[in-house]
């Protein structure tokens, strides 16, 4: 998958499931692609892919501090809400999973 497709089927996906939601994008050497998706002044998802490296991460940022995650450093790892400092073995997450997931959180945290 090139990040030309990463960039338009995670947008796509955001954008169905929260259409009010706003996109920052950053393109780097062709090689890097950075994304964030605000939810809210204080809560965004940032999304990271190196298409050299083959590093991916997803990563739910609330007041400042990761709440959320997936990613590939080392090997792919989940990063729960419960302790987000953690690193839970897992499988590549499709992308349509990390969207549904940042949809159950964001709920979750809605009601704090």
């Amino acid at each position: 998958m090139t990040l030309d497709d990463l960039r338009d089927q995670l947008c796509d996906l955001f954008k169905n499931q929260f259409p009010d939601a706003e996109f920052s994008i950053s393109e780097r050497r062709s090689v890097i692609l950075e994304i964030r998706i605000f939810f809210a002044p204080e809560v965004f998802m940032e999304s990271y892919f190196n298409a050299i490296t083959g590093k991916k991460s997803f990563t739910l940022v609330e007041n400042g501090r990761r709440i959320w995650g997936y990613d590939n450093y080392r090997y792919w790892h989940y990063h729960p809400t419960e302790d987000p400092e953690s690193h839970v073995p897992c499988n590549e997450p499709s992308l349509k999973e990390i969207v549904d997931e940042v949809q159950t959180v964001l709920t979750r945290i809605k009601r704090r």
